[in-house]
């Protein structure tokens, strides 16, 4: 019986606060703070201290209960009971009696919805919304136009919601951000299960660019969400982003494989060709979004895959931007966006997320195009007064990469029988080594099977790495491969943006050219072996003749050069390129000749700074014959701020005089995004058009440039 009074006499008192509460005036914000409730025996009535100290009072159930409740002689030691169940009572409570009496200045709203962080919440910029999904928005679920979103109503709605519990797990970041801002509001982020960890390190990823597939010649933005590690755990991650001089790679944890990934790309429907896929891309016609996946799935395509590196950026934020942004990344799954390869693709999504937690103007690019590189060019670049948004740089090796180096690292013998094991497929030779170097050998084969696996997975190859898993067991273990270290690899980053304007000034012709997007090898932090150039013109104005003239126009120009020299048997060895636009006829003089050449050679590197090269090109173009057939030599060198190359090109055209090209450019880095080059050019060449000699340009030409990128 004495239980049964206690327990309606904290169910009256519990009642008739919520009552009271309910009946409660407007509070004003400035006083508004929950405190703790507590309760104070006071003879036959209770009092509830609760919300800016209002006293609720209330009768005990009835006499009855009065002289039993006084009777007992154990209430003192049952308090804690009584108030225990008083909180229980009062957290079953509705969750909207917390806010439903709260009033906001309206000129504060007002305010608050021009915030810039409001509006990046909202994916508002420059007057319109860029989601085009359904449901995204409170206020207009449909919108006919995207100037429909108005911001100020968009806030008005969410507050609303507030104690819609399916819309606030929906939207965690415009409520984190909102109770940032209004802390008279109350939200309990922590009912919402499906919400990921708010405190998790957020990295931005740069992928590097891979030449087989134009869609990808500009690099990758991916956005990598982990746990925060312990310093120890760090000790070999670059803690310098600005020169990113780690000297050892860290190699990938089980732990960092499972970690969440996002990705930012068009939905394009299975088998499209790739003119479509071109005409969709440039015209806005794919939608886009962001995908949510374990990294191990994005190392397998673009580390396993595809062998292309990548360098993690983790970000340097504050514990509430750094939950802010979390949720912002929950809250952009749902969203879908126009896609516009060149424009706003995932370099310009993924910065764009950086500008909702910085002042770093990611997306505010001159032109109508944007590389991903961009974006760690601004991230390194901006400073926060002594801060920098960048904690750290970690370089990932491309499964390639990482097989090349530690292939290097073996002795002599033993590459000389993974590489006759890797051609005959015969195991055979790895009986000569002794225990621990056949297990070292072992290891190796494994995990270049593992890495043919991936690239052409065939019963074949499945069945000899099984064979070599069995010699494998019968060894003791080793750490002896996983010992040999990957050399840190500077982040590309730090190399010149990839906008390039040139001013060229002999004592001939004045020369400024313009390319949108270009890797030049001989920029320092760029690959000496690879050169990559997208819609690049250039006007000429001829001091003799007073002609101003299209001298060059590049549509697409790419090389990739092969070592020759690579030891590791089965890797590739043919070099290539390819080049499309148009330019001045070398045979007729004509301006303006459009043109398509391709080339196959081979090349060799001799340590890090020196590269040879040599292909055969065949040329199609609007001239007569219509195709020219040559060859093409050159060396580049290049270290530190300084680099050179020296090319000699020769082409032959049926019935004509065939015709050679000499150039030495030498190259010093004035800054980061400028360079001053010095270009020497020789031919003995004559051009002339139906026997006519139109031009002897058996000489020596001298040239000064200044190159700035951004």
């Amino acid at each position: 019986m004495q239980k049964v009074f206690l327990w309606l006499a904290c169910f009256s008192a519990s009642t008739a606060y919520a009552v009271g509460v309910d009946e409660l005036s407007v509070i004003d914000s400035n006083d508004y703070e929950p405190k703790p409730a507590k309760l104070e025996s006071v003879g036959k009535k209770e009092q509830v201290v609760a919300i800016n100290d209002h006293v609720i009072e209330t009768d005990i159930v009835d006499s009855r209960a009065n002289s039993e409740m006084d009777a007992l002689p154990d209430v003192e030691n049952n308090i804690e009971q009584i108030i225990e169940l008083t909180s229980k009572v009062q957290s079953q409570e509705p969750k909207q009696d917390a806010n439903k009496s709260i009033t906001i200045d309206p000129i504060k709203l007002q305010s608050l919805s021009q915030h810039r962080q409001w509006q990046h919440l909202l994916f508002y910029k420059d007057g319109k919304a860029e989601v085009i999904s359904p449901g995204f928005y409170l206020t207009n679920p449909k919108p006919r136009s995207k100037k429909d979103i108005d911001p100020y109503a968009e806030l008005i709605a969410t507050i609303e919601s507030i104690d819609d519990e399916k819309v606030v797990c929906k939207y965690p970041a415009r409520y984190l951000w909102l109770t940032h801002h209004l802390p008279e509001l109350h939200v309990n982020l922590n009912e919402c299960v499906q919400l990921p960890d708010p405190n998790q390190e957020i990295s931005l990823i740069l992928v590097s660019n891979y030449l087989k597939n134009p869609a990808s010649s500009f690099g990758h933005v991916l956005v990598k969400t982990s746990l925060p590690k312990d310093d120890k755990d760090n000790t070999a991650i670059s803690t310098n982003a600005k020169t990113d001089k780690a000297k050892e790679v860290r190699e990938l944890s089980s732990e960092d494989l499972l970690n969440s990934s996002y990705n930012f790309g068009a939905s394009i429907p299975a088998n499209e060709n790739g003119a479509m896929y071109a005409i969709k891309g440039l015209f806005g016609l794919y939608d886009a979004g962001f995908s949510e996946t374990e990294f191990f799935k994005q190392d397998a395509v673009y580390s396993k895959n595809e062998q292309r590196d990548m360098w993690e950026y983790v970000l340097n934020l504050e514990s509430y931007e750094t939950q802010l942004l979390n949720y912002h990344l929950y809250e952009a799954k749902s969203a879908r966006f126009d896609y516009y390869f060149i424009k706003q693709n995932c370099g310009y999504r993924s910065g764009e997320l950086l500008e909702l937690i910085s002042d770093v103007k990611t997306t505010e690019r001159i032109g109508p195009w944007y590389a991903p590189d961009y974006v760690f060019d601004q991230l390194l670049e901006h400073e926060d007064g002594a801060e920098s948004l960048v904690s750290s740089v970690r370089y990932l090796p491309s499964e390639q990469t990482q097989l090349r180096e530690k292939f290097g690292q073996l002795p002599k013998p033993i590459q000389d029988i993974i590489n006759s094991v890797i051609r005959t497929e015969d195991t055979a030779p790895l009986a000569t080594l002794d225990e621990e170097s056949k297990a070292l050998a072992l290891d190796f084969l494994i995990l270049h099977r593992t890495y043919k696996i991936s690239q052409d997975n065939t019963p074949k190859h499945q069945a000899f790495k099984s064979e070599l898993l069995s010699q494998r067991f019968k060894l003791p273990a080793s750490n002896g491969l996983a010992q040999l270290p990957v050399p840190n690899k500077a982040s590309p980053a730090l190399s010149n943006k990839t906008t390039q304007t040139k001013v060229v000034l002999s004592d001939e012709m004045a020369e400024i050219g313009l390319s949108l997007f270009v890797k030049d090898p001989l920029n320092a932090y760029t690959d000496i072996d690879k050169r990559f150039e997208a819609v690049q013109a250039s006007l000429g104005y001829d001091f003799d003749k007073h002609q101003l003239t299209l001298t060059d126009f590049v549509f697409l120009d790419m090389q990739q050069i092969e070592d020759l020299r690579q030891p590791l048997s089965g890797e590739p060895k043919l070099s290539w390129q390819l080049k499309t636009g148009a330019r001045t006829d070398w045979f007729t003089g004509n301006h303006h000749s459009p043109y398509a050449q391709a080339g196959v050679g081979a090349g060799a590197k001799f340590g890090e700074h020196v590269l040879g090269y040599g292909m055969v090109n065949a040329t199609v173009h609007d001239q007569d014959k219509h195709a020219d057939i040559g060859i093409e030599v050159g060396v580049r060198a290049k270290r530190d701020r300084k680099s050179a190359e020296l090319s000699y090109i020769a082409s032959k055209r049926e019935g004509r005089t065939s015709m050679d090209f000499t150039k030495l450019t030498l190259r010093q880095q004035l800054s980061k995004n400028d360079d001053a080059r010095i270009m020497v050019t020789y031919s003995d060449s004559v051009t002339a058009d139906n026997n006519a000699i139109l031009d002897d340009i058996d000489k020596l030409n001298a040239a000064i440039a200044w190159h700035h990128y951004w």
